[in-house]
């Protein structure tokens, strides 16, 4: 039986994990709010790399406050541009290290959004909430059986087929 065995070496997904990651910030307003009147996340560009054999998501978004100023009077809206590094928990497929060649994917799975923005003199604190999956492919090998015995699809070039049933 083992004679009917082969290897196909193929480039399949070796390792694959997500993050579901909360973060805060405090950013710095050029001006002193009143009140926090919203918070929404813009522009979110990412990337999967593999850093010293270490899968990371590296990636940037904006963040948009607006907020009431002078005594109630006016509004502004400011934009602070956050980079951020994930490294990511993968699971192995199989038990190898990962390997110059292979290909790492990004996704993101859930988009950053603000799930709270309080003030505190001229700065804000913002929780942050996204969540990001990653796939490394590899090449892999997998194995198969190779039956021998004849099927029955084999025989088919032995029909023959009247070509004026239809008429």
């Amino acid at each position: 039986m083992s004679n009917n065995i082969r290897e196909i070496y193929t480039k399949a997904v070796v390792a694959k994990g997500k993050k579901l990651s909360r973060n805060t910030y405090t950013l710095t307003l050029s001006e002193k709010p009143n009140e926090i009147l919203g918070c929404w996340i813009t522009n979110h560009h990412f990337e999967a790399v593999l850093n010293n054999s270490v899968p990371k998501i590296i990636g940037t978004y904006d963040v948009h406050i607006w907020y009431s100023c002078r005594d109630a009077t006016d509004s502004l809206v400011e934009k602070h541009q956050i980079s951020y590094q994930d490294e990511m928990q993968v699971t192995k497929k199989e038990n190898r290290d990962f390997e110059k060649g292979d290909e790492v994917k990004g996704r993101c799975l859930s988009k950053p959004k603000c799930l709270s923005a309080t003030k505190d003199n001229s700065n804000v604190s913002v929780v942050i909430e996204k969540e990001m999956q990653i796939e490394v492919s590899g090449e892999t090998c997998i194995k198969v059986e190779v039956k021998s015995e004849a099927e029955i699809w084999d025989d088919l070039d032995d029909i023959q087929i009247d070509t004026n049933f239809i008429k």
